[in-house]
């Protein structure tokens, strides 16, 4: 009877760590994703601010519907081949998305990295369960390389650290 239990508790723990599994998003490889995508993107650094009481929690019950849209503000650069020189000052929405009882996240306030489709304002920051469009506290290594991806550079993922 103790060898059902511990299976039956492995299998359920097992399952549990395998919703958890993500590939670890890397923003070069984000920006070469996307630079191959048909849509046309931003890529922006700088500072989102927004009330994070709004944020759906990271882990919840499976959620009835999709997390509302939170109104936010972002303040920073978008990438041209010069580097991070075009200021980007604009009300944005962000759009937190869910898989199962995972749902993204994001935090309001500090420097990271937007990816972002290339529309009118208010352009939308996506917060995904496994990242991939935002990158909180970037490395100057990681923006250099960045700058170089625009420039047609040499464009490498970053080591894992």
């Amino acid at each position: 009877m103790k060898h059902v239990v511990f299976a039956t508790i492995l299998a359920f723990v097992g399952g549990q760590a395998s919703a958890l599994s993500c590939i670890r998003p890397d923003p070069i490889m984000t920006f070469k994703e996307l630079a191959a995508a048909p849509e046309n993107y931003f890529v922006l650094y700088g500072e989102m601010t927004f009330d994070e009481a709004l944020l759906p929690p990271g882990v919840s019950a499976l959620p009835t519907a999709a997390p509302d849209p939170i109104p936010a503000q972002f303040r920073g650069k978008g990438l041209t081949r010069q580097g991070f020189t075009s200021d980007y000052i604009s009300p944005v929405t962000l759009e937190v998305s869910c898989l199962g009882s995972w749902c993204g996240g994001a935090r309001s306030g500090g420097d990271a990295i937007y990816f972002v489709e290339a529309k009118e304002p208010p352009v939308t920051m996506r917060a995904e369960p496994c990242g991939g469009r935002i990158f909180a506290d970037p490395s100057q290594e990681v923006l250099d390389m960045l700058v170089s991806c625009m420039q047609g550079g040499p464009c490498s993922p970053q080591p894992l650290q």
